[in-house]
């Protein structure tokens, strides 16, 4: 048994997510940079100490979104060679980000907007779907399969 469609897709969401992490995360740490210089040419007093932490939040913040870029990378390549891990991790990640959608939804309601209402609406539908979708009995057997052959041979 190969690799379901429906995992194929969410491996490359996987990879997607990885390439815009990388993306924004060196996007803050170049912005940081910038920032940090801008408040250097503005000069005044403090402006070197405020310019540093504006440096260091920047890289920090950025560093830690490409890390996230990795784990994506990581749990899509898990996914693309069928393995029961990355089914599990996706499979919980997924879930805890459908647990912040509804806290992000329980404070769309509360400073109501309909593109903000909408959006948070279609990612916990996105997120339901996937942790279903990794559930379904055939799509767990075709994780388990491979290791099944693997301990009969």
């Amino acid at each position: 048994m190969g690799r379901p469609t429906g995992v194929t897709v969410i491996a490359v969401l996987d990879f997607l997510g990885t390439g815009f992490c990388l993306l924004i995360g060196l996007g803050m740490i170049l912005g940081g940079g910038f920032l940090a210089s801008w408040i250097n040419q503005q000069g005044g007093q403090g402006s070197a100490g405020a310019a540093g932490i504006m440096a260091g939040l920047g890289a920090a913040a950025g560093v830690f979104i490409i890390i996230i870029g990795g784990v994506c990378a990581v749990l899509g390549i898990g996914l693309w060679k069928v393995k029961e891990w990355g089914r599990i991790v996706n499979m919980i990640l997924w879930g805890l980000g459908g647990l912040l959608q509804v806290l992000g939804l329980l404070g769309t309601l509360a400073h109501f907007t309909v593109l903000g209402f909408l959006w948070n609406v279609f990612w916990l539908a996105v997120d339901a779907f996937v942790v279903w979708y990794l559930l379904k009995p055939e799509v767990k057997a075709a994780f388990q399969a491979p290791q099944t052959r693997a301990a009969s041979a």
